[in-house]
């Protein structure tokens, strides 16, 4: 059964997705993998949500939920903010040795992706709902 919560879309809404998260890391039976990006979804994309899908109009929720059955993270957050699919965001140029000339930003996103197992996306134009569900096996 999954364990859900809803936040305003602010800043200070981070810290109590992210106590949450940990909550549920003590009684889901994760492995660390899966426990390392439960927390990394939350940090990256409800950062994004808030920083970028509320950024010209007002703050609304954020819903999370997260399961873990027969072996299987799967994470769910869901927006009324600007549409965005993170699977079609290019990513980072990573051919440089020297990380202080590349540009900032976009490893997070890239992160979730390298390390979930799949990643779905929906957007809903008649209600405005983003949904972004993140999948790991054990």
């Amino acid at each position: 059964m999954p364990q859900q919560i809803e936040v305003p879309a602010t800043w200070d809404s981070i810290a109590t997705l992210l106590a949450f998260s940990d909550s549920l890391e003590a009684v889901l039976p994760l492995t660390p993998d899966q426990s390392y990006l439960l927390r990394l979804v939350v940090e990256e994309i409800a950062t994004n949500i808030v920083k970028y899908g509320y950024a010209t109009r007002p703050p609304g929720v954020i819903q999370f939920a997260c399961s873990c059955e027969g072996g299987t993270l799967r994470v769910m957050m869901r927006d009324q903010g600007l549409p965005f699919d993170p699977r079609d965001h290019p990513a980072p140029d990573l051919s440089s040795s020297d990380p202080a000339s590349r540009s900032i930003g976009g490893l997070g996103l890239f992160f979730v992706r390298e390390l979930a197992d799949q990643i779905d996306y929906t957007h809903d134009p008649v209600s405005g709902w983003n949904e972004l569900t993140v999948t790991k096996g054990s």
